[in-house]
């Protein structure tokens, strides 16, 4: 009776559209990792450096090791995912499970302890480490869900829209709120003011897991298969065409936004010489994001994902040439840049994060092994290869122009600071349209391989 009732399941979310309450709570899922990865991404590097006092050669050391090891994490998370069965489901129970580790852990990275030089590197690299597997028990299982919660690629163009319009709003009050919260809460003593504002950030998170794990379902089921072993399981990574291409063109992507992303204050305190226009560069920046993902899955059902991620990354480079020549004192053109920079850019990440659960279904036609967690925890592993590839070069670039806290900077620096903001970025934006253009999954293509699994699987 009750697989009776889960193919039931399966077959209605193919042919009818999830409930909002559904796709909501999908987005509160990611909304609430989000929250925490983009705090992090944007403030930690700025938290070390002028609040924490570290040398910008050693939070490059730091960052690229912890990123690294992190990074590992995530195929090994995505076999322990492959291979748990509750009566939640396999994805589902984790929105559970890792809500409080995941608030604890982003609370203890914005906390430092008196021990000495040595002491707080080695507690910033068991905290950190501990943030980063949190972060993979998270967002693997909610990346997942896509593929669990329904096979049709329109359904899963508007739960993912729907999930990023949610991230991107969480981003926005992210980001833009961890200044002025800081601010108003610590005053002067800005490791205080970060700390509360950690702590506020994670009990939102755990707020938002609770609520996507109440109303979410996973319904599609796959056919159930002799188990395969981890030799065969990995091997569908490196005969998946279309993840190949898909995981090479988001790591371009991912270095080039989270290099802006995490120099975007340093750009407001030490180029425009206004702090305080942190808050309303990032208010403009996702606002924008938030705007362009309402458009998505109209131009995606007329133009293609493919067609839409190319056209609308290189509508971005315009804005990343023109922040790249405008003066500091130019305030309300700084702003227009950042706007359309958002707009523009942000689509790519939104799609991508879609296209993912389409090869998982892609491995499953070519090699027969259906393995979820192992494709997800790939392209998860290459967005914190992305962070980490992004923070350790904004470190070492900010260290070789010369770099100091709290003072008035060189010409270097300034320039530098400036190159990550918006010629850096802009140049790795335009190799993700490159590696993208040469994805060979249409949308044709796909219905015609999801038909062949179906006929496979009433053999």
């Amino acid at each position: 009776m009750m697989i009776e009732t889960e193919k039931a399941a399966a077959v209605k979310t193919k042919h009818h559209g999830l409930t909002w309450i559904e796709r909501i709570g999908y987005g509160f899922g990611d909304m609430s990792y989000n929250i925490i990865f983009q705090f992090v991404n944007a403030y930690l590097l700025f938290y070390y450096t002028d609040v924490g006092g570290i040398k910008p050669a050693v939070i490059a050391a730091l960052f690229l090791i912890v990123r690294v090891l992190d990074a590992i994490f995530d195929p090994i998370m995505g076999v322990i995912l492959d291979k748990t069965n509750t009566r939640w489901g396999k994805a589902r129970p984790y929105l559970l499970w890792v809500a409080f580790p995941f608030a604890l852990f982003t609370f203890l990275c914005f906390t430092t302890p008196h021990f000495g030089e040595t002491g707080n590197m080695v507690y910033a690299y068991i905290t950190y480490i501990l943030l980063g597997m949190s972060f993979s028990m998270q967002t693997i299982p909610v990346n997942s869900l896509t593929g669990r919660m329904t096979n049709s690629v329109e359904e899963r163009t508007v739960l993912t829209t729907t999930r990023m319009i949610l991230v991107y709003i969480g981003i926005l009050l992210s980001i833009s709120c961890a200044t002025p919260l800081a601010d108003a809460i610590g005053g002067t003593n800005q490791a205080f003011g970060f700390q509360m504002t950690a702590l506020i950030y994670a009990a939102v998170s755990i707020a938002l897991n609770l609520f996507s794990f109440f109303t979410v379902r996973e319904r599609i089921q796959p056919e159930k298969r002799k188990k395969q072993g981890m030799k065969k399981t990995l091997s569908v990574l490196f005969r998946n065409k279309p993840l190949l291409i898909l995981v090479s063109s988001f790591l371009a992507f991912a270095i080039g936004f989270n290099i802006k992303l995490s120099t975007m204050v340093y750009y407001f305190t030490y180029n425009v010489n206004h702090k305080e226009f942190v808050f309303l560069g990032t208010v403009l920046f996702f606002g924008a994001a938030l705007i362009s993902n309402l458009f998505i899955p109209f131009f995606s059902e007329k133009r293609g994902r493919k067609q839409v991620m190319m056209i609308t990354a290189a509508l971005s480079l315009i804005s990343y040439a023109g922040l790249q020549f405008t003066s500091y004192s130019s305030i309300p053109l700084i702003f227009f840049w950042l706007f359309v920079s958002g707009f523009f850019t942000t689509p790519l990440n939104t799609l991508a994060w879609g296209m993912v659960a389409d090869c998982v279904d892609y491995a499953e036609w070519k090699t027969g092994v259906r393995a979820d967690g192992v494709v997800i925890s790939s392209m998860s592993f290459i967005n914190k290869l992305g962070v980490a590839l992004a923070g350790s070069f904004s470190a070492v670039y900010l260290g070789i122009a010369g770099y100091a806290a709290n003072t008035d900077q060189t010409v270097s620096s300034l320039n530098a600071i400036k190159n990550m903001n918006a010629l850096i970025p802009g140049l790795f934006i335009l190799l993700s349209i490159i590696l993208i253009s040469l994805y060979p999954l249409t949308e044709k293509k796909y219905k015609q391989m999801m038909s062949e699994l179906e006929q496979r699987a009433a053999r």
